[in-house]
């Protein structure tokens, strides 16, 4: 691919004043990193168009071409991931309901926000009839895995196994709309937040170490953010009150219990009574579900015009992008192992860095704010060098440190065309509005 960098022009954005206080905080922020707020116009060294131009070029002349070629299963439904992304030769194909969930809700989106071609739906709901299939027949998770035509390869899979399809299914069901995929969405949701609430529920976090202690039905900062996603796209589609408790508790689950007080980062695991381990669970922040979450909480807190609420959550995005930086190559560390050691994993993870992307545009667009800009600017330059490995079908999912080794056998279709969809439209929206900053809040 022909790389394009974008370092003409400017965006031309007034930013208006911001305070805090809503939510339950405390009026005064004690993290170091406030929207920069000035009345004056700011600009960056990025041309709107041109980033236009190549965010739709990755999304309908690379990703959705290869993945119709080397991913889809035309015939039985569904995505067959496991895919050589050097030459398109499947490693496999077996199927797992992770990614029909998400493949699901891609293909949806698609329809849904560009142009509503009727094969991305073709391809959501064949990928629908497929995991629909193997829909448990209690209240247990989605069978994990299972080959090509349907036969479980696994036992039942985790609670992300199961939320994943309610996203898709959610999504699809504004897509189509046959809103008994609604309804079955919200059971599922629902049924998960049942089962994450008794006190015999089972999830070992394993990335922390193979060490790691086991809590007994832990709270984990990625459950929630997965609850938050799922129930709030449904919110964008009208008022549902079960949805808007489930989108409640998740907010004050992640800003008032997992942010820690002390260093200001999301802790990964609580016990269940919301209480901080006492063991090496304590000191772990895993930073890439931290700024994943974050963004998800802006979205939110825009959804809900909380100007308050949304000032407060890109505090918290900053200071989480800011610790997790790699000064040294660039880019993001997914996970800090200890706090107080200052203990990181050091390989490269492809989401993350396009987590930073979502949320740094979506602060830009809301609020002007110019560190956000610079943010954007520098990890799009990043990822566009080490990620969007010349030659190769898909973008490398994942290398060491350096990039210099990348993992080669998955073609990323959740995370990455997310980022390509998300920003594609922050961009449109920013464009109609001639480089100006939402009037969201206003």
């Amino acid at each position: 691919m022909k790389r394009r960098q974008f370092m003409s022009g400017s965006l031309a954005a007034g930013i208006g004043s911001m305070s805090l206080g809503a939510y339950g905080f405390e009026k005064k922020s004690n993290l170091n990193f406030p929207l920069e707020q000035n009345s004056n116009v700011i600009e960056i060294n990025l041309s709107l168009q041109k980033l236009q131009e190549r965010y739709h070029s990755d999304l309908f002349d690379d990703f959705i071409p290869n993945m119709d070629q080397f991913v889809i299963d035309h015939q039985n439904g569904g995505f067959m991931c496991s895919v050589d992304i050097t030459n398109g030769k499947q490693v496999n194909s077996n199927k797992t309901a992770w990614f029909e969930g998400r493949g699901m809700w891609t293909y949806s989106f698609l329809y849904n926000h560009f142009g509503k071609n009727p094969k991305y739906l073709e391809v959501a709901r064949k990928s629908k009839d497929f995991i629909l299939k193997l829909q448990p027949k209690d209240n247990s998770f989605w069978t994990s895995s299972f080959n090509k035509e349907g036969n479980p390869l696994s036992g039942p899979g985790d609670i992300y196994s199961s939320l994943f399809v309610a996203e898709g299914l959610a999504e699809f069901a504004k897509a189509s709309g046959e809103k008994q995929y609604f309804t079955l969405a919200k059971k599922i949701i629902l049924s998960c937040l049942d089962r994450y609430d008794s006190p015999d529920y089972d999830y070992y976090v394993a990335y922390l170490n193979p060490e790691a202690p086991k809590i007994s039905a832990p709270r984990v900062l990625g459950h929630w953010m997965v609850f938050l996603r799922a129930a709030t796209q449904i919110l964008e589609d009208g008022p549902d009150a079960d949805m808007q408790k489930v989108a409640d508790r998740c907010l004050d689950a992640c800003l008032n219990h997992h942010l820690n007080p002390e260093y200001k980062l999301f802790n990964e695991v609580l016990n269940h009574d919301m209480s901080r381990p006492a063991n090496s669970f304590k000191d772990f922040s895993y930073t890439g579900h931290g700024i994943e979450t974050c963004w998800m909480l802006l979205f939110e807190a825009a959804r809900r015009k909380d100007k308050d609420l949304f000032a407060r959550i890109a505090e918290i995005f900053k200071r989480h992008v800011l610790v997790a930086h790699d000064q040294v190559y660039g880019g993001y560390f997914r996970a800090l192992d200890h706090v107080g050691n200052n203990t990181w994993k050091v390989d490269k993870v492809l989401w993350l860095q396009e987590e930073v992307l979502i949320g740094s545009l979506f602060i830009a667009e809301h609020t002007g704010d110019s560190w956000a800009q610079r943010c954007f600017k520098e990890t799009l330059d990043y990822v566009q060098q080490k990620f969007d490995v010349s030659g190769n079908l898909f973008w490398s999912s994942s290398g060491d440190r350096q990039l210099k080794e990348y993992a080669k056998y998955r073609a990323e279709h959740y995370h990455h065309p997310r980022h390509l969809m998300l920003n594609l439209l922050a961009v449109n929206r920013m464009l109609n509005r001639n480089g100006q900053v939402s009037n969201l809040f206003g």
